[in-house]
């Protein structure tokens, strides 16, 4: 499991689909968002896209 660097999206390629951004799999942490429109914590993140994200990517 890989995630970007740049936005933490969670993916298993090594470049981002959503923002083009290299990935790592040094990932912590999950947050799935189903609905960022309607989410405070989302909101909160930055995210406007749904799927599932990492909360530290190093």
């Amino acid at each position: 499991m890989n995630a970007c660097l740049r936005c933490k999206y969670i993916t298993r390629e090594d470049t981002c689909p959503i923002c083009g951004f290299d990935t790592s799999d040094n990932v912590r942490g999950l947050l799935i968002v189903l609905d960022p429109h309607n989410s405070e914590v989302a909101k909160k993140a930055g995210i406007d896209i749904k799927g599932k994200y990492a909360l530290s990517v190093k």
